[in-house]
């Protein structure tokens, strides 16, 4: 019976550990995810990729490749801006669907395409992000979503969002207010902080950037939105804060709201601060439409014309 249970200890002690997972994984489109993702055995997914990947890790694409749709529950990076046909289609689905407590993600160089623009069931939103700390969203394309967004950015969690150097396009329903390019809209009591640089917001119907806090009692919106064309969309830019919901502070700087079928700007709700600098708003159905006792500032360089009405900023802020 010693012997026995010396023989028991000893197997337990030497047995070999589970397979640690990469800090660096990688997808190919002649991957196989029965491989274990690294550079000479590439994944064929991200879905396969990230469960081989560790925490704060990060997949990268070795070329062009359809890589599939993928929910993200922990901290990770996925990098493919060395390969931009690196891609994911997603008729009838989310593209990226981010959900888990206090993660970080990064997607960079990828090209999300939800079919919308085919006879094909179109895909939800390209990216649903419902929980997290924070999301960086880089040199990316992402089209097509007729049923949702192209972000749709709703987290249960205080977040930040930053968007530089990407187009969402091609997105929204003309019949379903909730869709459109972007949407904003933190649950209760949360804060969302935006950041959209350097991007292109177009051809999207409904509304190409919404921000609303419609039902959302508590919660807070802070925009801050840079070098960006709001064109073509049906109505450009939705700020909605209704009476005992929400707030948000937004600022609209060197940027381009032009050629919107609808309204380039409508603000609605008194609990909105909003601020306009060197932007020009210029060739909508509206310019400027404010509804509820809202208000909107202008830095006094701005150009606002040529619409079928106009409208008006509310007040013009010194330059300090």
């Amino acid at each position: 019976m010693v012997a026995l249970l010396a023989l028991l200890a000893s197997s337990l002690i030497y047995s070999a550990p589970a397979a640690a997972q990469a800090t660096r994984t990688w997808v190919s489109g002649v991957g196989d995810d029965a491989n274990p993702c690294s550079r000479t055995a590439p994944c064929k997914t991200f879905a396969g990729s990230i469960s081989k990947t560790a925490a704060g890790g990060e997949i990268n694409c070795l070329d062009p490749g359809g890589f599939g749709t993928v929910t993200i529950t922990k901290s990770i990076s996925i990098i493919c801006e060395n390969n931009p046909e690196a891609g994911v289609t997603s008729p009838g689905v989310n593209g990226f669907i981010i959900n888990g407590t206090n993660v970080s993600v990064v997607l960079a160089g990828i090209d999300v395409e939800g079919l919308g623009n085919t006879t094909t069931t179109a895909g939800v939103n390209g990216i649903n992000f419902l929980n997290g700390a924070s999301l960086i969203v880089r040199d990316m394309k992402i089209r097509g979503f007729r049923n949702g967004y192209g972000i749709n950015f709703a987290p249960n969690s205080n977040a930040q969002l930053f968007v530089e150097n990407t187009i969402i396009s091609d997105s929204g329903s003309s019949t379903t207010v909730t869709t459109g390019g972007v949407n904003v809209a933190p649950a209760a009591g949360m804060t969302a902080r935006i950041t959209i640089v350097n991007s292109q917001i177009v051809n999207n119907l409904n509304v190409g950037l919404r921000i609303d806090t419609t039902g959302i009692v508590g919660s807070k919106i802070v925009a801050s939105i840079d070098n960006t064309q709001l064109v073509n969309n049906a109505n450009g830019l939705l700020i909605k804060t209704p009476a005992g919901t929400g707030a948000a502070d937004f600022t609209l700087t060197d940027s381009n709201i032009a050629q919107n079928t609808g309204f380039g700007m409508i603000i609605n709700g008194a609990a909105t601060t909003a601020r306009v600098g060197n932007t020009t708003i210029t060739n909508n159905g509206t310019g400027i439409n404010l509804l509820g006792s809202a208000t909107v500032k202008s830095y006094g360089d701005n150009r606002l014309d040529a619409n079928t009405t106009d409208g008006a900023f509310s007040s013009i802020l010194p330059k300090k």
